[in-house]
């Protein structure tokens, strides 16, 4: 199974003066921020396009805005060969149907940090990444509005108006 996580691609490209295999701080500080020594990532089975999307989804629909996602996804026996420690929680979304796709990447030191980059350093090298546009991300809540899955009254101030803006062009 993989494990999703939103990243900011370009913070992880090669960066001038950094050698091969070294990672940008920028990439660490800014894409795997911990909070109580954790990561939070949402399962996305297989990695297909549509399990990705899901986990976009459980996602976008918590944010404050509507904007791109840049996401990629890690292999959950990678991370425990690693000697990480996984958590099933309830993950923080508006979409019930997602809440228990959500997993922990818990126990987080400098050692176990730097082993996640790797792991997410690895994933684009193997073209397990996908940017999905901010044009996709609002179709994505504008179907699951329409669905059911998620009330528009859950969703965020912003969220909530650049959808119901959505909803209503459509008629």
């Amino acid at each position: 199974m993989f494990l999703a996580r939103k990243v900011t691609l370009s913070k992880w490209e090669p960066k001038q003066g950094l050698s091969l295999g070294e990672i940008s701080a920028d990439a660490l500080t800014s894409d795997l921020r911990t909070k109580s020594n954790s990561l939070s990532f949402w399962q996305c089975g297989v990695g297909k396009r549509a399990d990705v999307e899901e986990a976009i989804l459980a996602m976008a629909a918590a944010r404050d805005h509507v904007d791109k996602f840049d996401v990629v996804w890690v292999d959950d026996d990678e991370l425990l060969t690693d000697g990480q420690t996984l958590n099933n929680t309830k993950g923080r979304t508006p979409v019930q149907g997602l809440v228990d796709l959500h997993v922990d990447v818990c126990r987080l030191d400098y050692v176990r940090l730097g082993r996640v980059a790797h792991r997410v350093v690895s994933a684009i090298e193997e073209e397990r990444f996908f940017r999905l546009r901010k044009s996709g991300v609002k179709a994505l809540l504008v179907k699951a509005v329409r669905q059911e899955r998620v009330m528009l009254s859950d969703l965020k101030k912003n969220v909530q108006a650049e959808v119901q803006k959505s909803l209503d062009a459509a008629g």
